[in-house]
C-alpha cells in the first residue's frame, strides 16, 4: 500500500497534515488500516499504466480529432425523432441559462438565498400546468421514462392496487425503464394492443384484459400522439374505463402537440407525463432531458407525488412575495421510508430552458410550430406513398409529426437504410428489431427543422434506389 507521501499530489486537495489529522481522528494508525475492508485480492498493486500528459493545447487538439468523428444534424439530414427531436431553440435560451446565477443542475439546498432560481421553476410549474390543463407540477423529472416508472409507483401507492396496463407500442427503452422501476416493488405490468390497421388502442382487446385483473388494476397509460405518432381518437373512453374501474388515468404527450391536440386534463388525465427535450433543450446524443409530471388537485395524489413543488407566498415581515419549497417528498428533505422518490438531483437548469422557450413562443406560436410540424410531416407521408414500393403511412389513423412507413420488399430494408445514408440521410428509426410484426418499417419525424428542400433530397432518393433496387 502507497505510503502517505505518494498519496499527495498537486492534483488532489489533500495534504500530507490533512491525511495525517484524518487518520488521527479516526482513531486509525496508517492508511493500510484504512482500506483494511478492501480484500487485497481486489486492490491494485503497481503503477497505473497511465498515458503520457499533454499540454491544454494538445489536450484540446485531441479531443477535437475525437469530436470530429461525430455526425450531426449540422451535416445530415435527420428523419429521426422516437422521444428525441429536432426544434429550433432561440438564441436566448442559453444566454439566459448559461447565466452564472442559473448554470447549475442540482437543486437549491438554501431557498431563502435561491429567490431566483426558485421563481423560475415557479415559472416553470406554472406554464406546464397551463399547457395540460392540471392543477400541480412537480420540478422536475429526469426525463419522459423516469417520469412513467414514478407515474406507475405513485397509482400503485395512491390506489392500494398492483397492476398498471400499459400499451404493448411504446418506446422500448421507455419500458425497460418502468420495468425496472416496477421490479422491485412487485407491480406487475399487463400490456395491450392497438389496432393493427388504424394503429390506435384497441377497446374490445383493451376490455378483455381489465376483466382478467378485475379490481387490480391501479392505472391505465396511454400516449398521445402514440409511439407511432398516432392520435389516439378513443383516447377519452379510455379514461372512462379507467375510472370505472376506479383506477388512475395516466397519459403521456408531447408538449408541442398541445398546440393543436386536447390538453391531457381536458381529456380527463388524473396523471400527465412527457419530456420537455423538445422544449428548447437540444438533442445531445439524448440528454440530459426534462421530465415532465402534473397531477390534478387530489389530496391523495399531490401528498405522493415524487420530486418537490416550488409554492409562492410572502415575507414574514412584509408583503413583499417569496418563494419556498412547498412539498420535498424526495429522500433528501425528508426520512428515507417516508420519501415517494429517490430522484436526488433535479433538472432544473433544464425546467429553466423550457420556461424561456415557452414564455418567448406563447400560446399562439406553439400553435404555429405544431401547425408547421403536422402539415409537413404530412406532405412527406403523402408524396411516399405515391411510390409503389413503399406502404405510407402504415397506420390509418390520424397522425401529427411522426408516422410509420414500410418497406414492401423486406429483403431491401439494410441496402436502402445503407443507400440513405450514403445520401446523409436518416430516413427514420428502424422498428424492424423492436417491433418486427411491422415487417420492413421506419419511424419517421418532420418538424419545423425539416426543411422543403430536405423532403425533396429524401424523396428523389427514395426514387433513386427503387429505380435500380425495385422490383426484388
Amino acid at each position: 500500500m502507497h505510503s502517505i507521501q505518494h498519496l499527495t499530489h498537486p492534483f488532489l486537495p489533500q495534504t500530507e497534515s490533512q491525511i495525517k489529522t484524518m487518520l488521527k481522528t479516526m482513531n486509525i494508525s496508517s492508511i493500510e488500516n484504512l482500506y483494511s475492508g478492501i480484500p487485497k485480492e481486489l486492490r491494485f498493486e503497481g503503477e497505473l499504466n497511465l498515458p503520457q500528459t499533454h499540454s491544454e493545447q494538445e489536450t484540446l487538439r485531441k479531443i477535437q480529432l475525437v469530436l470530429q468523428k461525430n455526425m450531426t444534424t449540422d451535416c445530415l439530414i435527420s428523419f429521426l425523432g422516437a422521444g428525441i427531436y429536432s426544434h429550433f431553440i432561440p438564441s436566448v435560451v442559453p444566454s439566459i441559462v448559461n447565466r452564472s446565477e442559473f448554470i447549475t443542475s442540482y437543486t437549491p439546498y438554501a431557498p431563502e438565498v435561491s429567490q431566483g432560481m426558485l421563481q423560475g421553476l415557479w415559472e416553470y410549474q406554472s406554464m406546464i400546468a397551463e399547457l395540460t390543463k392540471l392543477d400541480l407540477v412537480n420540478s422536475s423529472m429526469y426525463d419522459f421514462a423516469t417520469a412513467l416508472g414514478e407515474a406507475a409507483l405513485m397509482a400503485t401507492r395512491a390506489t392500494k392496487k398492483g397492476v398498471l396496463l400499459i400499451p404493448e407500442y411504446i418506446q422500448p427503452e421507455r419500458f425497460s425503464t418502468l420495468v425496472t422501476y416496477t421490479t422491485g416493488p412487485d407491480v406487475k405490468i399487463e400490456t395491450y394492443p392497438c389496432d393493427k390497421q388504424s394503429g390506435q388502442v384497441d377497446i374490445e382487446k383493451l376490455v378483455n384484459i381489465i376483466e382478467l385483473n378485475k379490481n387490480q388494476i391501479s392505472g391505465i397509460y396511454i400516449e398521445n400522439p402514440n409511439f407511432w405518432g398516432v392520435i389516439e381518437e378513443e383516447i377519452v373512453q379510455v379514461g372512462e374505463i379507467a375510472h370505472e374501474e376506479n383506477s388512475l388515468f395516466i397519459i403521456g404527450f408531447d408538449p408541442i402537440s398541445l398546440g393543436l391536440l386536447k390538453s391531457p386534463g381536458e381529456l380527463g388525465a388524473d396523471i400527465a407525463i412527457g419530456d420537455g427535450q423538445s422544449l428548447g433543450l437540444p438533442m445531445n446524443f439524448g440528454g440530459p432531458l426534462l421530465g415532465l409530471f402534473a397531477v390534478k388537485n387530489d389530496r391523495k395524489l399531490v401528498r405522493s407525488m415524487p420530486g418537490r413543488i416550488i409554492g409562492l407566498t410572502t415575507e414574514q415581515d412584509s408583503t413583499e412575495r417569496a418563494f419556498t419549497m412547498t412539498l420535498q417528498t424526495r429522500e433528501q428533505h425528508i426520512r428515507r421510508e417516508k420519501a415517494t422518490s429517490n430522484i436526488c438531483t433535479n433538472n432544473a437548469l433544464c425546467a429553466l430552458a423550457s420556461t424561456v422557450y415557452l414564455s418567448l413562443i406563447g400560446p399562439n406560436g406553439l400553435k404555429t410550430l405544431a401547425e408547421t410540424s403536422i402539415a409537413k410531416a404530412h406532405l412527406l407521408a403523402n408524396q411516399l406513398s405515391g411510390c409503389s414500393e413503399i406502404s405510407s403511412p402504415h397506420f390509418t389513423g390520424p397522425f401529427f409529426k411522426e408516422f410509420v412507413f414500410t418497406l414492401n420488399s423486406p429483403s431491401l430494408m439494410n441496402e436502402f437504410t445503407d443507400f440513405m445514408r450514403m445520401r446523409n440521410i436518416l430516413p427514420g428509426l428502424s422498428l424492424i428489431k423492436d417491433f418486427p410484426s411491422l415487417g420492413a418499417s421506419y419511424l419517421t419525424s418532420v418538424t419545423e427543422m425539416t426543411m422543403s428542400n430536405d423532403i425533396k433530397l429524401f424523396l428523389d432518393s427514395v426514387d433513386d434506389f427503387f429505380s435500380t433496387h425495385g422490383g426484388k
